[in-house]
């Protein structure tokens, strides 16, 4: 094993506390209720705009995408205030730890490079990536990129949607679903499922 790649959001960040502060002040100046966290934790993973089609099914699509805009942007305005918030527990710890051992760690996340690398940077967890590849709706094409010029019997794939699993198994990458955060066993595919951070260490053999 040589590289350990992350999804982001429902796997080290609960991105949703972040879209739920948005939501707060973006939709109702649309005349949109905010949805439960629940509903936006189960929606995390899809592109945007198709993220807030799906949370607005009966909102003319105009609408949406317009809304969906002021989300982004009142997200990047408040990431500082709910930064602390965003990592599931463990997860710092779990990233510094593989690196300790020599492990390469990389974000693989088909969310936008205005989600994702602001996210990194105000978690403090970006100087632990060698890479991160971002903003393409296709998991399965990013990790192709990722790990077709290497061994991949080396990679692990740590996810949390089917979409994760998909694209582990179309590029022979074993996957862990982080079941501590959005994967939900009943809707997912992996090889092994974890219910901690610290668990993945348990399954490296990482003592």
């Amino acid at each position: 094993m040589h590289t350990v790649i992350f999804d982001l959001d429902g796997t080290l960040s609960d991105s949703a506390v972040l879209t739920i502060a948005a939501l707060k002040i973006a939709a109702p100046q649309f005349g949109l209720p905010v949805p439960a966290i629940e509903a936006v934790r189960r929606t995390m993973g899809y592109a945007n705009p198709e993220f807030y089609y799906i949370l607005f099914p009966e909102t003319p699509r105009e609408t949406v995408f317009e809304m969906g805009q002021l989300v982004e942007q009142e997200e990047l305005r408040l990431l500082p205030t709910v930064k602390d918030k965003l990592l599931f527990e463990g997860c710092r710890e779990l990233l510094t730890r593989l690196k300790e051992h020599g492990l390469r760690l990389n974000i693989a996340s088909t969310g936008d490079n205005d989600h994702v690398f602001p996210i990194l940077k105000e978690t403090g967890i970006i100087g632990l990536f060698d890479k991160i590849s971002c903003g393409r709706p296709d998991k399965i094409e990013i990790l192709r990129k990722m790990t077709d010029a290497h061994d991949k019997s080396g990679f692990i794939m740590v996810g949390d949607m089917k979409k994760d699993s998909d694209g582990a198994r179309a590029n022979g990458i074993t996957s862990v679903g982080a079941c501590y955060g959005y994967c939900l066993r009943e809707f997912a595919e992996f090889d092994y499922y974890i219910d901690t951070p610290k668990e993945l260490l348990h399954l490296l053999n990482i003592h």
